[in-house]
């Protein structure tokens, strides 16, 4: 009993409740915009989502890495202080420097008369960005400061909010603007929140000295382009698919399939960074062949464990799509079938880059990127021209992530002698031993 209480209390199990409460609510949110908004509604909601999801990767890319790793090393409350304004500045910088290219965007989409359905974006683009701001920065500062339970509930609460105002407000008007507004609102009551505790670091920006604010810059600028890459690559199927002539509602239908594989992937990077502590032990103790073993048990195992959930979205993929979308998207079965082929190959390439990282070649997990997300335009550019379905940008898909893992496991050979057979065999290994440890308990 005991046991189980510390682990209840432990910051790990707190971190995993919050992020599966966390995914249970983005599955509402989802599912609640999915039967209250038509198609063409939805569609350009998530093109919305889309555009801004790059901007924040911007800031999450730049900022909240530097600001863990700089708060671990403080001695003092001023070196503390130093780091929260230095970071605090840039994000400000960021987002000026964003708004700036939101506007001449608008005027040049404006007068070259292109993407003229969707230029009514660009004004709460801008608005969006700056009210989440001291949103998004509580929550990096209380991640650094390993305050997980205030971190969750900060996400939450936000979470929430937007879905009350589905339920009272959006469910009855049914536009894309008051769908915009809840969204804007929900960061707005949230910021507020974050500066009246003090966790939105604006008290201490007077504090930013240029050599913090610089060294912040260098750290994070490898780590801020793999995660734009990462991001873009996401947001790259829903940009080309809304450009063409399948519209706002291919995007829609697109996207039913694809958020649930996005929810499959959460409990892997939680495997991920649960993970990247140890192997930055291990290879900071230059324990290579022990870092090797962890690295090719831990990516096995994770790959047997999500092989029978890859295996049950084939099968009921028209159930899931159904209950998760409603039956204006069953047609979508057959994109969930397609992604479950390539969800078997996510732990091998996530935990790729979390090694990439982790013996400090962070510019090969880049590159690797890269090269995922020029196979992925480039495959979805060919596949809308030739063949003008949604199916084949969905097999793309696959294509793009079995490419990424291709060159993350040479570049893993290369440096560290990980072997892919290695990993089939001692991650099956570990599934045996800890499913016969279930069994005998």
């Amino acid at each position: 009993m005991q046991g189980i209480n510390q682990i209840i209390r432990s910051k790990s199990f707190i971190s995993l409740i919050g992020n599966g409460l966390g995914a249970l609510l983005g599955v509402v949110t989802f599912a609640l915009l999915a039967r209250v908004l038509d198609k063409g509604t939805f569609g350009p909601y998530l093109i919305f989502l889309a555009i801004y999801g790059i901007f924040e990767t911007l800031r999450v890319g730049m900022v909240m890495n530097a600001l863990v790793r700089n708060l671990a090393h403080c001695q003092t409350k001023e070196e503390e202080q130093e780091v929260i304004g230095s970071t605090q500045f840039i994000t400000l910088v960021l987002t000026a420097i964003y708004t700036v290219v939101i506007v001449l965007l608008y005027f040049i989409f404006k007068y070259f008369d292109l993407f003229t359905d969707y230029l009514f974006f660009f004004k709460w683009l801008i608005l969006v960005a700056i009210l989440s701001a001291p949103n998004n920065y509580a929550t990096w500062y209380l991640n650094a400061k390993l305050k997980v339970a205030a971190t969750s509930a900060i996400r939450i609460l936000t979470q929430l909010i937007f879905i009350g105002l589905i339920w009272f407000y959006i469910k009855d008007e049914g536009t894309i603007y008051s769908v915009i507004i809840s969204y804007a609102i929900s960061h707005l009551l949230v910021s507020i929140l974050a500066i009246f505790m003090g966790w939105s670091g604006l008290q201490f920006l007077v504090k930013y000295t240029f050599k913090k604010v610089t060294e912040i810059f260098h750290f994070g600028k490898f780590s801020m382009g793999t995660l734009i890459g990462a991001n873009l690559l996401r947001s790259s199927d829903t940009f080309i698919i809304g450009s063409s002539f399948l519209g706002s509602a291919g995007v829609a239908m697109f996207n039913v399939p694809s958020r649930l594989i996005e929810l499959i992937e959460m409990p892997l990077r939680s495997f991920a960074v649960t993970a990247m502590p140890q192997f930055a032990k291990l290879n900071a103790d230059k324990s290579f062949d022990s870092l090797r073993y962890e690295f090719e048990k831990k990516a096995g195992l994770v790959f047997f464990l999500l092989l029978p959930i890859a295996v049950g979205c084939f099968v009921f993929a028209d159930w899931l799509v159904i209950v998760f979308g409603g039956k204006g998207y069953a047609e979508s079965s057959i994109l969930l079938r397609i992604f479950a082929t390539y969800m078997v190959i996510l732990p091998l390439d996530k935990f790729a880059g979390v090694l990439l990282d982790t013996v400090n070649k962070p510019n090969l997990n880049f590159y690797k990127v890269m090269i995922q997300l020029a196979v992925n335009v480039i495959g979805d550019y060919v596949a809308i021209t030739v063949f003008g379905t949604l199916e084949s940008v969905a097999l793309v898909s696959t294509g793009t992530f079995f490419a990424g893992m291709v060159f993350g496991y040479y570049q893993l050979h290369a440096q560290m002698g990980i072997r892919m057979q290695n990993v089939m065999r001692y991650g099956w290994q570990e599934m045996k031993l800890r499913s016969l440890r279930v069994i005998n308990k």
